[in-house]
């Protein structure tokens, strides 16, 4: 036993002196010196302004040229947003279930928008529809310009509230996720909204964390982690305050759309998983999971499912790990928003903008206790690069952002030691 311990501990010792001898020859290189020149503050906040009046420009120019939203003839131009707004139209008219109905949704989608071209399915649960039925009472176009505008000040009201800097506010605007994210009508804004406020409220406001958590379970998939972690951490009012905003919402649609709106719910799951996560109607390479890599990659199905399930496990445990430690919050909260990502194999291109979370945590921890050398310079190109990109970028993205929180981890337990 005591061989095997000491030879751990040589290689912990090793790996410790590997990576100080090639921080130091980067170092050497020059690369944080010219890191610390490029990536100043006002540079940065000139830089990211830039991409966002680019983006600005090109969505107020494909509605004035009547290329988006809106047509030469005054129809709707169906991007994502239109399945809220039929889903929210058909809640408000007394037809929630229908929603749930591809041929029942599409012909409501028909009203306002004058071709479909593939299909705007609705999977879900009914607590949404409290959400998206004053949308459905609107116009279509004015319905989606509120939606997005609204979610989006949402959005990066909690990444300034991770960091609160004009930078920060900025280079959120600017991830090519959030451009993706405003030109469909998608709700990664809204989604990454209450993930990112719920961690940043977890100590200093603890109920009203619970209740943003509480309304994340319009798409469950990404709070799955959220309950094992309270529990564990014993954060009792915000676990409650969670379950008590959860279960109003759940009877709030019961009374309002009936109790068997949710049989309808769970047949509608049902398929779309099928649909999705195992025929692959909807294309892998649009999806941004473990899972869906290995499929694109020419995987079966079991396969897939193995290696995303591994990868799960991986995450949930070391997430586990850093929340017993006494490790800075602000990691803690980076890895559990990180790892949210990973668990969940039903992931799109609009779910990330919820990696800006995970992201504004480690900055504000880096810009407080030293930025890995390289880091900044690696976030740049892939700022620019992921706007031009468009294979599944989710699973590589998410372990880089764990990386960089190892990274962080050994470097501020170095320091201290």
């Amino acid at each position: 036993m005591l061989p095997a311990l000491s030879g751990a501990a040589s290689l912990t010792v090793r790996s410790a002196e590997g990576e100080a001898a090639l921080e130091r020859a980067l170092e050497l290189g020059g690369l944080r010196q010219i890191e610390d020149r490029l990536f100043t503050a006002p540079r940065v906040a000139r830089f990211a302004g830039a991409l966002v009046v680019c983006y600005a420009v090109f969505l107020i120019a494909g509605y004035l040229r009547r290329v988006w939203l809106v047509d030469d003839n005054g129809a709707g131009i169906p991007i994502d947003f239109v399945a809220t707004w039929a889903a929210g139209h058909l809640a408000a008219t007394g037809q929630a279930a229908a929603a749930y109905d591809l041929a029942s949704i599409t012909a409501a989608q028909l009203t306002v928008v004058s071709k479909i071209d593939g299909a705007y399915s609705w999977a879900y649960p009914p607590t949404y529809f409290l959400l998206a039925a004053p949308f459905g009472l609107l116009s279509y176009p004015a319905a989606a310009l509120i939606w997005i505008g609204s979610t989006l000040a949402a959005y990066l009201a909690a990444i300034t509230a991770i960091l609160p800097r004009r930078a920060t506010l900025l280079l959120a605007a600017a991830s090519p996720f959030a451009l993706w994210n405003a030109f469909g009508g998608q709700n990664g804004f809204l989604t990454a909204a209450l993930m990112g406020g719920s961690l940043v409220l977890l100590d200093r406001r603890p109920i009203l964390s619970g209740v943003l958590l509480g309304l994340l379970t319009l798409k469950p998939q990404l709070g799955i982690l959220f309950p094992l972690l309270l529990i564990l951490t014993g954060r009792w009012r915000t676990f409650c305050a969670a379950a008590v905003t959860a279960t109003v919402m759940i009877a709030a649609s019961c009374l309002v759309f009936g109790t068997s709106i949710w049989g309808d719910f769970l047949d509608s799951l049902r398929f779309q998983s099928e649909a999705v996560l195992a025929r692959g109607d909807v294309h892998f390479v649009k999806q941004q999971s473990v899972h869906a890599l290995v499929r694109l990659a020419g995987g079966g199905e079991i396969a897939a499912w193995a290696a995303h399930l591994a990868a799960a496990l991986a995450a949930i445990g070391f997430t586990v790990w850093i929340w017993l430690r006494p490790v800075d919050y602000r990691l803690k909260a980076a890895t559990l928003a990180t790892a949210a990502l990973i668990a969940t194999p039903y992931l799109f291109i609009y779910d990330l903008p919820l990696l800006s979370i995970p992201l504004a945590f480690v900055a504000s921890f880096a810009v407080e206790r030293g930025f890995i050398t390289g880091e900044r310079m690696l976030v740049a190109v892939l700022l620019v690069a992921l706007i031009f990109l468009r294979w599944p970028v989710g699973v590589l993205l998410t372990a880089l952002v764990m990386l960089a929180i190892v990274l962080h981890l050994r470097q501020a337990r170095r320091i201290e030691a």
